[in-house]
């Protein structure tokens, strides 16, 4: 795993977000494994998003809360996001 993205996980985490790595296989069974209480403010990529990742492609991020917030913590820890501002559109990480 990156330590650029490791550091921004961890940062996430200190804001109160459930944030995890290569978490559960899809994106439908991370968000049923969310502990109740944490799914409002989550961010995670799941198995499938880790291939992408191991390969060096872009991968994207299931998330809730403020996503102009998770970019920012995301981008001061040198990870390259793309969002287009939407509630409705899974952040991409272009660079980590």
């Amino acid at each position: 795993m990156s330590t650029t993205l490791n550091s921004a996980f961890k940062e996430l985490r200190k804001f109160g977000y459930f944030a995890r790595q290569n978490f559960m296989c899809c994106q439908n069974c991370g968000w049923h494994a969310i502990p109740d209480g944490k799914s409002d403010k989550a961010v995670f990529f799941h198995q499938q998003d880790n291939q992408s990742k191991k390969d060096g492609e872009p991968f994207y991020l299931a998330w809730s809360g403020d996503g102009q917030q998770i970019c920012d913590i995301l981008n001061r820890n040198g990870v390259v996001t793309e969002w287009n501002g939407s509630d409705n559109t899974r952040i991409g990480v272009m660079s980590w």
